[in-house]
């Protein structure tokens, strides 16, 4: 249970961060524009780049950047400048595509801008929205336009993951062959339960179970737990993805009512309602999800290469100061 707790708190994390920096990381690929020795020349104090015609200005960057360390756990120098650099990275990547995609005729409604605001404020209580702009020294106005340039750089990327050629057959047994273990389906079992916090109310109601009361109309009166509503339903579950003392349930046969087991929740009572056996997914079964996936691969390779190109052609700088600073 404490792993998967931690799993889930850095699920919110990340989450978290992403509405902070309010655009989807650009990730896809690698950083590649600060090392690559275009450094700007003669570019003002208060500019920090130059994406062909467009600047990234020092006010700019600064507003985007804050939320990062506002999120962000205290940072050592070192730690803080290779984060600047590569948010910098991040802001130039997304400048490339959302220009490109304005040459390319792709636009976003106004309709796409209303409901992608609509769901980045469902995430704050009221007036926090404004609150948090008002913590960057950004306006309304200049947050609606980088956000329209964030979703112009998705939709160039999405546009050109979207890989349309041939999938070879011998690719896709190749592939099932050298990932078998992505196909292994492991037993699973469906159980029902009833949990109350006393151990003597746990042995009387065991009591009536064993005299042919129903454990689903018992755990809907006595249970303490929210599936009581369905009759104390757990669904199915893997061996693992569970406490432990829910592992009896895994060499009990079908139909079989567990003694009391004692948790740090309580005392427990479970029913196995059904078991499968584990098994190996077919090739043909696993086929369309494999052609999915190696579509996704290969649109990711295109991709890479178109991005190539176009950072060939771009005009790109750097001030040279500023990441001396």
């Amino acid at each position: 249970m404490g792993r998967r707790r931690k799993e889930r708190a850095e699920v919110r994390r990340k989450e978290k961060m992403k509405r902070a920096l309010f655009l989807l990381p650009l990730t896809i690929f690698p950083h590649f524009l600060l090392g690559c020795g275009q450094l700007g020349i003669g570019l003002p104090d208060h500019v920090i780049a130059q994406v062909n015609d467009e600047l990234i200005t020092v006010e700019e960057f600064n507003q985007e950047f804050k939320d990062v360390v506002l999120e962000s756990e205290k940072h050592e120098k070192a730690a803080l400048e290779d984060l600047k650099k590569a948010f910098l990275d991040q802001m130039i990547e997304r400048k490339l595509l959302a220009q490109e995609a304005r040459r390319s005729g792709i636009k976003i409604s106004e309709e796409e801008l209303t409901q992608a605001i609509s769901e980045i404020k469902k995430d704050y209580p009221v007036n926090a929205f404004g609150e948090r702009l008002d913590l960057r020294g950004m306006s309304l106005e200049d947050w609606k336009v980088r956000l329209g340039e964030k979703l112009l750089a998705e939709k160039m990327i999405r546009n050109h993951l979207n890989y349309q050629g041939e999938i070879k057959e011998n690719e896709v047994r190749k592939y099932y062959e050298t990932h078998l273990s992505l196909f292994q389906i492991p037993q699973r079992v469906r159980a029902r339960q009833i949990i109350v916090a006393d151990g003597e109310e746990a042995i009387q109601i065991l009591k009536r179970l064993k005299k042919g009361e129903s454990f689903e109309k018992l755990a809907k009166e006595k249970s303490l737990g929210p599936e009581r509503i369905q009759g104390g339903d757990l669904g199915y579950f893997r061996q693992g993805e569970r406490p432990s003392e829910f592992d009896p349930l895994f060499s009990m046969e079908v139909g079989a009512i567990s003694d009391v087991i004692k948790s740090p929740y309580g005392y427990h009572i479970f029913k196995l309602e059904e078991k499968s056996d584990p098994r190996v997914i077919t090739f043909e079964e696993a086929r369309p999800t494999i052609i999915k996936e190696l579509r996704k691969q290969k649109g990711e390779e295109e991709f890479q290469k178109w991005l190539k190109g176009l950072k060939g052609r771009a005009k790109l700088r750097v001030n040279k100061k500023w990441l001396k600073s």
